[in-house]
């Protein structure tokens, strides 16, 4: 009995070394292939951390970066890089209220869907808070406010969103009036762009200034 509670005693000091008091242990740093533009407008490619330490609303406040070759992660804030993306999601730097964020792009093309998460409640409890906006790249000069990011309000999202898609009215005319599914919204907006974004002359530059979808790679 004494050498069992002597090699009991053993184990838990070793767990108590291990595991300091008051010190939790780190997530090790999942990394996925990934880009940001920097603020000239070139792209650095390497790999971004995919397992954010706060959770998913981190992706909207910035992102961690290993850039090729040896180094290490390091964060990366909305003052250092104007868009970034990994694993088939892009984001792009907007203005939000007082602040910059990053919103994450659903559909891409000469009308624009985003999406914002945050922090917030949930039917009462801690959860993740979505904002969506849409914009017309392209918009003609008799709708040109259109070309300003639009906030929707879910609850007549489908009476804001029809001037963005009135050019190709049947795009609009399958969408819920009542419920707001951010993925059909996304599925009208994609088949709206079909129309415009078919060959390279009509691709639409949809970043704030000039960022291309594959930007040359950053020099020494």
């Amino acid at each position: 009995m004494k050498k069992l509670l002597s090699a009991l005693f053993i184990a838990s000091t070793a767990v108590m070394i291990a595991q300091p008091k008051g010190k939790d242990p780190k997530m090790a740093p999942t990394l996925t292939p990934g880009y940001y533009c920097n603020l000239k407008g070139d792209t650095i490619k390497g790999e971004v951390q995919s397992n954010p330490l706060g959770g998913e609303a981190d992706f909207y406040k910035g992102f961690s970066f290993k850039a090729k070759g040896p180094g290490k992660v390091v964060a990366i804030s909305p003052k250092k890089a104007k868009c970034y993306g990994f694993d088939g999601r892009n984001f792009i730097l907007m203005p939000l209220e007082d602040t910059e964020v990053y919103v994450e792009y659903l559909s891409k093309g000469r009308v624009c869907f985003y999406e914002y998460k945050f922090d917030g409640q949930v039917m009462g409890q801690p959860g993740i808070e979505s904002i969506y906006f849409i914009q017309d790249t392209k918009a003609d000069q008799s709708s040109i406010e259109l070309r300003d990011l639009k906030r929707l309000n879910p609850k007549f999202y489908k009476k804001e969103i029809k001037p963005y898609l009135k050019d190709q009215i049947a795009t609009w005319e399958n969408l819920d009036k009542f419920t707001f599914r951010k993925e059909q919204v996304a599925n009208s907006v994609n088949e709206f762009n079909k129309y415009y974004d078919s060959g390279p002359a009509n691709k639409s530059e949809v970043e704030v200034e000039r960022v291309t979808d594959e930007p040359k790679e950053e020099t020494e």
